[in-house]
């Protein structure tokens, strides 16, 4: 177990004993996505909710929740999702939800890595595919309660995934903020990858083919 402090908010990680997420979160972490930590926490409220698609292990909701009414995570990868849960209980975080599920309008999704639980299993891997469970947005917003006046941000971190989920037309007309995470890296047809990404953003967005990038959007 390692406790750690960010951004105001101190907390407890589960190790289970594996040497790659040990340096992770001692050696790297504390400067881990700092722009995606400066841009979510100022659109927080504690009237409202967060919502964390691609949760990981939870390494922006266990900071959310100290800004947030409740955040609703949703991780796919069952390792992932099991060491989420237990950060979650192991810091005794009661307005967390966490859902071992793929935020989709695919009624069949798999997902793969080399090594399940590290934070990179995606659609496109070709290892070690797994199916998991999905729900759609609209269904999300049915099943929480969920609409424009309730919702803070939607972070989007899904590991190329993105482009095909940025289609679903109620994300897209949703007037809320949104902190997308871009996954060209992972797309040899990188072209097809933007194209695809037009159809949220518009034709006139202009694309990095940096290898991470994220985007913030703020509500209209």
């Amino acid at each position: 177990m390692i406790h750690l402090s960010r951004y105001g908010v101190d907390f407890k990680i589960d190790m289970q004993h594996d040497p790659e997420l040990e340096h992770f979160w001692r050696n790297i972490y504390n400067t881990w996505e700092s722009d995606t930590y400066e841009s979510i926490l100022p659109h927080l409220s504690k009237d409202k909710i967060f919502i964390d698609i691609g949760a990981w292990q939870g390494p922006i909701s266990l900071i959310a929740q100290k800004y947030s009414k409740q955040c609703i995570c949703f991780e796919p990868d069952p390792i992932a999702y099991e060491i989420l849960v237990k950060n979650i209980k192991l810091n005794e975080f009661t307005n967390i939800i966490a859902i071992n599920a793929a935020v989709s309008s695919e009624r069949e999704l798999y997902i793969g890595n080399d090594v399940l639980g590290n934070g990179c299993s995606s659609y496109l891997k070709s290892e070690n595919f797994i199916k998991c469970s999905t729900i759609s947005f609209s269904e999300l917003l049915t099943q929480f309660h969920l609409n424009e006046t309730n919702i803070s941000v939607i972070k989007i971190d899904i590991e190329g995934y993105e482009c095909k989920l940025l289609q679903d037309p109620v994300l897209k007309n949703i007037n809320v903020c949104k902190h997308i995470s871009l996954h060209s890296n992972f797309f040899t047809n990188k072209e097809e990858y933007f194209n695809n990404l037009k159809i949220f953003f518009g034709s006139d967005y202009l694309f990095s083919d940096n290898k991470f990038e994220s985007i913030f959007i703020n509500k209209i």
